[in-house]
């Protein structure tokens, strides 16, 4: 009746069942061959079936279609082993009325010499539902952190769009936790230097107040006024700060300026685009929609032979143009429908009626209260000399000209003449207008059905829609 020598000790029979249906949610004594033999359940499990129904049948009848042959397998290997241990497997049982599908682990042990195998189960659908609440816990710490990198994607995308210094101080220590670029080229000093300071070492107030409380008294009035410091270089800043609460503590958004009010770019961009504009070997002018000119270069100057900018500002555009309102009508309907024209082949009319060939790239700009187009011209009468022109009549043309001597009149021959150099001439309106028939209809002088028989005639239709 002792625990000895690895042995346990006699154990009535009725309270041998007690402690299997304890030790296992649901055990199972099965024949050889699958079937059920008695069943035992755990009270306390969560497995409320009628399972004694299962008595007398093969335990298959009651396993899903993929669990079958897993225990088939699993049965035939204990068989075989004479009963040596083998690894658990784990069934779902189907569905009935009183139970949805349920997954159990079970283990295989032998019981006595007559055959019979004890399976003890495992209700796998505690384990189950755990997987499920750390798979939802999972995605929803994933989410978070996506949100989080989403927003601070955001954070530095607009810290980078804005056009003043911003910094994010602790108002308690002063140290700076974050900048943009423009903070950092108003301060004169790198990042490095500026991420992790603290404020009042690099700028001070002038009367060598504590900067730091002047900031949160500021802040806290909510007056909207700012506070002039000075930066170790000597430069003077505006800052105008913002109290707020973060994970407890108390921090100052700064928004700088310098004394001014003029914001600096970290690039220098605006004062490069200002010497190219005013330097720039090709000429530039902005235009509104109606074409009139709001801005131009010196360059422009020079291809117009206009004297000063005062002289072209508020006139039309079509002025200059070779083909007047066709070219700006042109230019404008792809520009805005594309963002941008590039290479648009034309003449410009100087002031004392020269023309020159031009090349122009034309973006539309709908980022103001008006929307503005830049044009980026430039004179190709250079490359015109040294290029061969693809529009000029082929020897195939031309020999189908020469050989119509002899056979017809000069009338029909030059009639033939004018089919070719029809044929070219919209074929090139058709290029210049990237395929628009309306622009290259009103650039011909033609309306749209008549420009839409004559693609049909020279066959032009099934090239357009090749290309």
């Amino acid at each position: 009746m002792t625990w000895t020598s690895g042995l346990i000790p006699i154990i009535e029979p009725e309270i041998v069942s007690e402690i299997i249906s304890r030790i296992a949610d649901l055990a199972l004594v099965i024949s050889s061959s699958g079937t059920v033999l008695g069943v035992l359940s755990n009270p306390n499990s969560k497995l409320k079936y009628a399972f004694s129904r299962w008595e007398g049948q093969p335990l298959s009848a009651y396993l899903t279609v993929e669990s079958i042959p897993k225990f088939e397998e699993r049965l035939a290997a204990f068989v075989a082993s004479g009963g040596a241990a083998v690894r658990p497997v784990e069934l779902n049982h189907t569905a009935t009325r009183e139970q949805h599908e349920f997954p159990v682990r079970y283990s295989f042990h032998r019981i006595g010499t007559d055959g019979a195998i004890l399976l003890l189960g495992q209700d796998l659908r505690p384990v189950a539902e755990m997987q499920q609440q750390l798979v939802a816990a999972q995605i929803a710490l994933e989410k978070d952190y996506e949100a989080q990198r989403e927003y601070d994607t955001r954070l530095r995308v607009l810290m980078g769009a804005m056009h003043e210094g911003t910094l994010f101080v602790s108002a308690g220590t002063g140290e700076i936790t974050d900048c943009n670029p423009f903070a950092v080229s108003l301060l004169g000093v790198s990042r490095g230097d500026v991420m992790g300071r603290a404020l009042p070492e690099l700028v001070s107030l002038g009367d060598g107040a504590n900067l730091l409380d002047a900031l949160s008294r500021v802040a806290s009035a909510q007056t909207g006024n700012d506070v002039r410091v000075k930066t170790a270089g000597g430069r003077e800043l505006s800052l105008r700060p913002t109290l707020f609460r973060a994970t407890g503590e108390q921090m100052l958004l700064c928004q700088m300026v310098d004394a001014e009010g003029i914001s600096v770019r970290s690039d220098g961009l605006e004062e490069h685009l200002s010497e190219l504009f005013d330097r720039g070997a090709d000429g530039i002018v902005f235009i509104n929609k109606s074409g009139s000119v709001l801005s131009a270069n010196e360059a422009f100057m020079r291809l117009t032979d206009v004297v000063h900018t005062e002289a072209v500002k508020g006139r039309t555009i079509t002025d200059f143009l070779g083909r007047g309102s066709v070219d700006l009508n042109v230019i404008c309907e792809n520009a805005t429908r594309t963002g941008a024209m590039r290479l648009y082949a034309t003449r410009m009319i100087g002031e004392h009626g020269v023309e020159i060939p031009v090349e122009i790239a034309t973006t539309f700009l709908n980022n103001a209260q008006e929307p503005v187009f830049a044009m980026v011209i430039r004179d190709a009468s250079r490359a015109e000399m040294v290029r061969k022109s693809n529009k000029q009549i082929t020897d195939v043309d031309m020999r189908s000209v020469i050989e119509l001597i002899g056979s017809q009149t000069l009338k029909g021959i030059v009639a033939k003449t004018t089919d070719v150099i029809e044929k070219m001439c919209i074929e090139t309106a058709v290029e210049l207008t990237s395929n628009n028939r309306v622009a290259a209809a009103e650039m011909l002088g033609l309306s749209r059905q008549s420009l839409y028989v004559k693609l049909r005639k020279y066959d032009l239709l099934k090239k357009e829609h090749d290309e």
